[in-house]
């Protein structure tokens, strides 16, 4: 396709694991390196299709996977993981035929991910969540401590007193942080309640607030079986979305959630 094409289209499907939704792109042949702003506009959901990221299917160059998933936040930023997306990612392949279960390996910026076809839903070994320092997080003159994680990407758990204190929350603009402590940003995770289930609203990075935060879940529920006294077990999370199961090992991490694909078309670029 020549540069003075007016108008170019571009295959895509939507997706979503438990609200938390993406733009599916199927780049094959990995001829459709996509700008930031292309990215942002597909994401938009006023002027594009609508999503929390961006899914681009290509070519793995990793021997142990066939496909990469190249995920992007909505507004075009590179992103390493995320725990919903690869979940999405993998039932684009199964239902397009483009990889077979029950264990299907996917290329990230994270690593090589394993995703199990457990029935309708989907498990993602997403490996061991890494405890950083305590810090905090402020939103609207209001200030909780909380507990650094990294599930490859930066998390901030903060534990909050009740229900009314978490849906009073206005998580629109991103919470203040200690950027000495987060200097690439960080997710923010507020929580209520105890192992083995709690509730979750997140503000991601480059996001806002979303449905739901695959990567966010497996923060809130490794610090919440920690504060368990446990450390391993099984974890439920409530999103907004939805509910995610957080299964915590000696070795790694299982974050297990539904995954559908909701439309297919082109988009005019």
């Amino acid at each position: 396709m020549g540069h003075n094409c007016l108008v170019t289209t571009i295959d895509f499907a939507k997706g979503h694991g438990t609200g938390n939704d993406f733009v599916i792109v199927p780049d094959l042949q990995d001829a459709l390196p996509l700008k930031d702003a292309q990215v942002a506009l597909l994401c938009d959901r006023r002027f594009g299709i609508g999503g929390d990221g961006l899914l681009r299917v290509a070519p793995s160059e990793d021997p142990a996977a066939e496909w990469f998933m190249d995920y992007r936040n909505a507004d075009g930023s590179i992103a390493e993981m995320c725990g919903n997306g690869v979940r999405v990612f993998v039932r684009y392949l199964l239902e397009k035929g483009l990889a077979e279960g029950p264990a299907v390996a996917v290329a990230t910026r994270a690593g090589i991910k394993t995703v199990h076809v457990e029935g309708d839903e989907l498990r993602v070994d997403m490996g061991s969540a890494a405890f950083g320092p305590t810090s905090q997080a402020s939103v609207e003159g209001f200030t909780w401590p909380g507990q650094a994680v990294s599930m490859g990407n930066p998390h901030l758990v903060c534990h909050l007193g009740d229900d009314a204190e978490l849906e009073a929350l206005e998580l629109y603009h991103q919470p203040r942080y200690d950027t000495g402590v987060f200097p690439h940003g960080v997710n923010v995770e507020f929580v209520v309640g105890t192992a083995p289930h709690v509730r979750m609203r997140v503000h991601e990075r480059g996001v806002g607030e979303t449905a739901s935060c695959g990567t966010g879940a497996c923060a809130v529920g490794a610090v919440a079986l920690r504060h368990a006294g446990q450390g391993t077990g099984v974890c439920k999370v409530d999103v907004p979305g939805g509910t995610l199961t957080i299964t915590v090992t000696d070795e790694t991490l299982f974050l297990t959630g539904p995954a559908v694909i909701v439309a297919e078309g082109t988009f005019r670029v």
